[in-house]
């Protein structure tokens, strides 16, 4: 099976989303169909060095080209950490190193689903012959095709099979044509009858490391835990730190094992949380983060990164949103143990990064975040991270 652009076959692909943990995990139904026309087909990814080690390791990615580069803000240096024993196959290299290792690949196609000036420019620069991007507006030069949102009307089967933002990211493909089939990407993709879903690869191992880092910080590492993540980027994404004080100081009131506040890079809202059996870990560094998902019986948190990075590793994920739109940025309901809670005021949604009249947060009242965690970890078994699965039982539960 192979894919083709126009008269030319497509044998390697450079996908690329410089930045944004939660948007590079959602990236990942791309990798999915472009493997699944294509067994055969070379796929490399391109985004900046702090997000490489989501993409480590990852079953459809030949390599990850990791670009070095200098971030501002209170937690550049957190979100700059990277580990030293990243996988053999990312390659990590400032602006000029980055399109030189690109040239030398020479990949037939570059997929674009951030379309910003840098990531524009270094396509261009690294002489990648076709470029695929969405709307660039002023910089629709710099690329070769662009496809939108009106590339799926009258496919009324796209929302339900690529929900949301995934939906979005799966578009930038619609130029390709399938080559056995002989239908264009849309076609092809939506007579699969498979709904997208991000993925990442499994964390062999991450039971261990979990419990290791977990003893460093002088914190219990008995097996099950809950993680709870209160960081947001945006004020209008955090929850009030009461109402996440109130919730810790009664998930025992169902659950048996520990719960662990993970701190944000840019510290904040972790502070003060009591829980009972555990306690706030330090700012870690992403691996270490996705460890400790992978390893976690659950994931309570708002709308960011690591919720994202958690439904791609298939760990039960309850989602407190707030101005943002769940249908774009929560599109999991209906395909694993994930779930979401939000107030949804006349106002909503609004995107806002700010709010005078914020409502939508604070009003999502802990006794319905309790609720709704006593139904999703009390029913759903605890995720077996170092088998890749689901384990029987529903361990950490209070009888």
């Amino acid at each position: 099976m192979s894919w083709r652009l126009g008269n030319d076959l497509v044998k390697r692909v450079l996908v690329t989303r410089l930045r944004y943990l939660g948007d590079i995990v959602m990236t990942t139904v791309v990798l999915d169909a472009l493997r699944a026309g294509d067994p055969e087909l070379e796929i490399g990814y391109l985004c900046e060095e702090a997000y490489a080690p989501v993409l480590a390791g990852h079953p459809e990615l030949a390599r990850v080209h990791a670009l070095a580069v200098a971030r501002r803000g209170s937690d550049a240096r957190a979100r700059a950490a990277a580990p030293a024993d990243h996988d053999a196959s990312v390659r990590t290299h400032g602006t000029a190193g980055t399109v030189l290792d690109i040239r030398r690949i020479r990949y037939d196609l570059a997929v674009d689903l951030f379309f910003n000036p840098r990531s524009a420019w270094l396509l261009r620069a690294a002489g990648l012959p076709r470029r695929l991007a969405g709307p660039a507006g002023s910089r629709g030069w710099l690329y070769t095709h662009q496809s939108g949102a009106d590339a799926v009307q009258g496919r009324p089967d796209w929302a339900r099979l690529a929900p949301g933002g995934l939906g979005d990211h799966l578009t930038r493909l619609a130029p390709l044509m399938h080559v056995e089939s002989g239908l264009d990407f849309l076609t092809w993709f939506t007579g699969r009858n498979r709904r997208a879903a991000p993925s990442l690869a499994p964390r062999a191992g991450a039971s261990a490391r979990a419990a290791a880092l977990l003893n460093a910080a002088g914190l219990p590492a008995e097996a099950p835990f809950l993680l709870l993540a209160p960081g947001a980027t945006w004020a209008t994404k955090q929850w009030p730190l009461g109402h996440w004080r109130s919730l810790a100081a009664r998930l025992d009131s169902f659950w048996n094992g520990s719960v662990f506040v993970l701190s944000p890079p840019g510290g904040g809202p972790a502070t003060g949380i009591p829980v009972g059996r555990g306690g706030v870990l330090p700012v870690l560094a992403l691996d270490d983060v996705l460890d400790l998902l992978a390893a976690s019986a659950g994931l309570i948190t708002v709308d960011g990164g690591v919720m994202h990075a958690a439904v791609g590793l298939r760990v039960p994920t309850l989602a407190l949103f707030g101005p943002t739109d769940p249908r774009l940025w929560f599109p999991y309901a209906d395909s694993g143990p994930f779930r979401v809670l939000a107030t949804r005021p006349p106002c909503h949604p609004c995107d806002l990064h700010a709010c005078d009249a914020f409502i939508c947060l604070p009003d999502l009242a802990p006794e319905d975040v309790l609720s709704a965690a006593r139904d999703m970890f009390t029913t759903l078994p605890a995720w077996d991270a170092d088998s890749g699965g689901r384990a029987g039982g529903r361990p950490g539960v209070r009888s």
